[in-house]
């Protein structure tokens, strides 16, 4: 594989984690989408954490990409 077809490769799995960590977010809020259920939350993150190291990313890259996606506004159930 040459550099270009990498450097996609790997574009393209931040992208594929970057959605399965704010489908998780969505998935923890509540009904009136104010609250997240931070344990929910939390066993959903984990199964991607460890997804995501086992395709080889870095733990401070998943980190930063769950931070970016935690809604600044949310209220913890």
């Amino acid at each position: 594989m040459n550099v270009h077809s990498s450097d996609l490769f790997h574009e393209g799995l931040l992208a594929q984690y970057q959605e399965l960590i704010k489908e998780a977010i969505l998935e923890s809020e509540t009904d009136h989408k104010t609250r997240i259920d931070l344990g929910k939350l939390n066993m959903k993150l984990k199964l991607i954490y460890k997804a995501a190291q086992y395709d080889g990313l870095d733990e401070e890259t998943i980190s930063h990409m769950i931070d970016m996606a935690m809604p600044s506004s949310a209220l913890a159930a």
